[in-house]
């Protein structure tokens, strides 16, 4: 039997890793039509999906670079099956960190603009 939880319980909660620490925060809930339902496929966490949310992922980037505070592991695309959420309150990672894929680049973002990115910072 499906199970109905209100998205808006979801956005912005503290996701917990298998041992307890926090990965970071869902930001977006990606889904699909399913009949009449939508089901989740993905969860995106992390400040890099906030920035993907408010489709500001390259002024985002940018800010983040120009002070240095850019690092790895600040993106994660979770999918459905890899997050408890029967307490909406408290989602919590099914599977360990190293399992999770980091998102490579910004959503969307195509080859030539990752060869660009790449060459400007050889400069």
């Amino acid at each position: 039997m499906a199970t109905t939880i209100n998205l808006e319980r979801l956005v912005g909660r503290c996701v917990l890793s298998p041992r307890g620490k926090s990965i970071g925060y869902i930001e977006e809930i990606r889904a699909e039509k399913d009949g009449h339902d939508l089901v989740i496929t993905e969860f995106h966490i992390g400040i890099y999906a906030a920035f993907e949310r408010l489709s500001a992922f390259a002024i985002g980037a940018a800010v983040l670079d120009a002070f240095r505070l850019r690092r790895d592991g600040g993106f994660y695309r979770i999918p459905w099956d890899k997050i408890d959420i029967s307490n909406p309150i408290k989602p919590r990672l099914l599977c360990p960190m190293d399992d999770l894929a980091r998102m490579k680049g910004s959503p969307g973002q195509s080859q030539d603009q990752k060869k660009f990115r790449k060459s400007r910072a050889k400069r």
